[in-house]
């Protein structure tokens, strides 16, 4: 599934913000278009009056048109109709030999009567400045908002390092914080509402997971030792039972699934405990170990158990091979990998203990497994056509490894079944 991208709430409120700007400004820009627009059409409107009313008093006087700068012609034709002819505007650029530069100007053709003679003016105005005074305020508007925008985004990069201080101090503790260690979080000083709210919500929150923690660790502990006392008073009535030659004539069987279950859910007590307890981060005495002494240990310990099952270990063992880790963990993840390889192992091939830089690697010759190859790392999976499960061992081993930042792998390759636990990337 692909991941959903996400933007920092800052970075959104930016976006929104800018954009709301932008058309802020092209609206104001067109507006203000608009309103020079009408200005200059009213303040031209304005100086075509005045012109054509000294025109028409010009040419009521009598005196000659020929003499005007202004193109007026006579029509022919009924004057009165002609009168009524609707002006025509236009814009042009006419050559300006004072300046010696073309220059834009905006021409109205007007039709009116004077006496009873038609006429037809073309009125010419310069429009230059207006229209460059127009274009200055459009194109200062692009360059404002890019200037804005940049001050925005930089004031905001600026700002978000110290009003979102206190968030980001907020978030590291959240994302620190460990079930059980909940006591001694302090508050992180801050004014800002939303955050003092959500620093509130978080801590009701710690209290409530700690509150619960300590009564189900409570209650997992109690059932744990409480387990224990029936267990071994099963335990030893069933080696007694051993002992009983009578009795295992006729019921040898029976004794026998009692012993080994009795024996399995023993260990699957302590296992469930000691899972909480890593699970919880109570193993924090994380070292740097050379683990080769640590294995020849642990093979010293069961080559008698892999002999009554004619198995041979052939440990070739790195001096140089370490992994940072508490030591009981280590321990419990070379006892679960050594005896599952016991359990499992057949003849056909030593069981293989590797160490090299950074990677250690068990395995054992075997029949393919029932179970997916994703699936042998979860506790207590069981295949349809399996009567058992998995059991804990490899769980804890995982989870050993995952709170270490080690990574642990399985494949069957070659008739063998391999472990290998090298460091996270």
């Amino acid at each position: 599934m692909k991941k959903q991208r996400s933007f920092k709430l800052l970075t959104k409120t930016t976006s929104i913000y800018l954009i709301f700007t932008f058309i802020a400004f092209i609206s104001s820009a067109f507006f203000l278009i608009r309103e020079t627009d009408k200005f200059i059409s009213k303040d031209l409107e304005s100086s075509y009056g005045r012109y054509e009313h000294r025109l028409k008093r010009y040419i009521a006087e009598g005196k000659p048109i020929d003499r005007l700068h202004t193109d007026v012609q006579q029509l022919p034709g009924d004057a009165a109709s002609i009168s009524q002819m609707s002006p025509v505007y236009s814009d042009t650029v006419i050559y300006n030999s004072g300046v010696d530069e073309m220059q834009r100007f905006r021409k109205k053709t007007i039709f009116f009567r004077v006496h009873d003679a038609g006429y037809r003016a073309i009125l010419l105005l310069p429009v230059g400045d207006f229209l460059k005074l127009r274009d200055d305020i459009f194109g200062s508007l692009i360059p404002a908002f890019i200037f804005l925008a940049m001050g925005i985004v930089l004031f905001n990069y600026l700002l978000s390092g110290y009003f979102f201080r206190p968030f980001n101090r907020i978030l590291d503790i959240m994302k620190t914080y460990k079930v059980g260690r909940g006591s001694g979080i302090k508050k992180i000083k801050t004014n800002t509402s939303e955050f003092i709210r959500m620093q509130d919500l978080f801590h009701q929150m710690i209290e409530r997971i700690e509150y619960d923690y300590s009564n189900l660790k409570e209650y997992t502990e109690n059932m744990a030792h409480e387990m224990q006392t029936p267990l071994t008073v099963i335990f030893n009535k069933t080696e007694n039972l051993i002992a009983d030659e009578s009795v295992m004539r006729k019921n040898a069987d029976n004794v026998k699934i009692i012993y080994e279950e009795t024996n399995y859910l023993s260990k699957m007590g302590n296992s469930l405990n000691l899972l909480t307890k890593i699970e919880n981060g109570e193993f924090s005495n994380a070292i740097r170990i050379e683990t080769r002494p640590v294995i020849e240990k642990q093979v010293a310990a069961v080559e008698e158990l892999a002999r009554l099952k004619s198995l041979t270990i052939d440990a070739a063992l790195s001096p140089e091979h370490q992994i940072v880790i508490d030591p009981f963990l280590l321990d419990i993840i070379l006892k679960n990998l050594i005896r599952n390889a016991i359990s499992y192992g057949t003849g056909e091939g030593p069981i293989r203990i590797r160490t090299a830089a950074g990677e250690f690697t068990i395995s054992n010759y075997g029949p393919p497994l029932e179970v997916p190859e994703e699936k042998i790392f979860q506790r207590f999976y069981r295949n349809h056509n399996s009567k058992t499960s998995l059991g804990l061992g490899l769980s804890l081993v995982k989870k050993i490894c995952e709170l270490n930042g080690l990574a642990i792998d399985y494949s069957y390759r070659e008739g063998q079944h391999v472990f290998r636990i090298k460091e996270a990337v």
